[in-house]
């Protein structure tokens, strides 16, 4: 079986549990459907493409990999955002400025910091998504990609790689990273007070290990132009061993 494996850094992140009100709070790990919208900006898919989008939550099993946990802070944020009006829209962001009828809003939004992991995507039905064509796709990106928030640019390529293993679980242990990733996790696990170090992953995926645990997550797409999601079931599973 392929796989398509991808490591995602960057000095800050932030992966979307539900918002309420002026509380942003994230996972401690990337969502499915951050992932598969990074696939999706890689390949030049707009967000109003919803058949395009229907077909990479349908033809993809995910999984995603711990490498660093990083550490969580909180931001308070301060913005200033024009009154609501029936039918006034703004195209820019000059042009909400220029408004005249500017007040605050505030939020606590909730970031991490350093940390890393390893994404696995590959096809719930054989050929029915072109691995090579993805990696290609994150390779040199047609939009650009961030972890999460626009303010949150990538620290490392994606280093995309199609492996062939037999489960999910093998293909994590084959993957090979180039020198510049090894600096950085050195870096980062030196920083680690308390490791953790887990795979977490679709409930369905054939080749989980039996020490699995279910968490529920708000992250599998029903529409990207409403920005709507729904609820998907997630096996997570601790590492235990030596670190790479």
């Amino acid at each position: 079986m392929r796989f398509l494996l991808l490591t995602l850094y960057a000095p800050m992140g932030s992966f979307g549990e539900i918002a309420v009100g002026e509380r942003r709070m994230s996972w401690a790990r990337p969502g499915r459907s951050a992932v598969l919208g990074l696939v999706a900006a890689a390949s030049g898919i707009e967000r109003t493409d919803e058949d395009a989008h229907r077909n990479l939550e349908a033809g993809l099993y995910y999984a995603v990999r711990t490498d660093a946990p990083g550490r969580p802070f909180i931001d308070y944020h301060t913005a200033q955002t024009p009154k609501a009006r029936k039918g006034r829209t703004f195209a820019t962001r000059r042009g909400e400025l220029e408004s005249g009828d500017l007040h605050p809003v505030l939020s606590s939004r909730e970031w991490r910091s350093d940390a890393c992991f390893t994404v696995s995507l590959w096809p719930r039905v054989k050929d029915a998504v072109d691995l090579d064509e993805m990696a290609d796709a994150l390779r040199r990106p047609c939009f650009t990609l961030y972890l999460g928030r626009k303010s949150a640019p990538l620290g490392l390529p994606l280093n995309p790689a199609v492996i062939e293993a037999d489960t999910f679980m093998d293909a994590f242990d084959k993957r090979q990273r180039n020198t510049e990733e090894k600096e950085v996790l050195k870096y980062l696990r030196s920083r680690d007070t308390a490791p953790t170090r887990m795979i977490a992953f679709d409930h369905d995926a054939p080749g989980a290990g039996a020490d699995t645990r279910i968490e529920r997550r708000r992250d599998a797409v029903a529409s990207r132009t409403r920005w709507q999601f729904t609820d998907r079931l997630e096996g997570v599973m601790d590492l235990e061993g030596p670190r790479e």
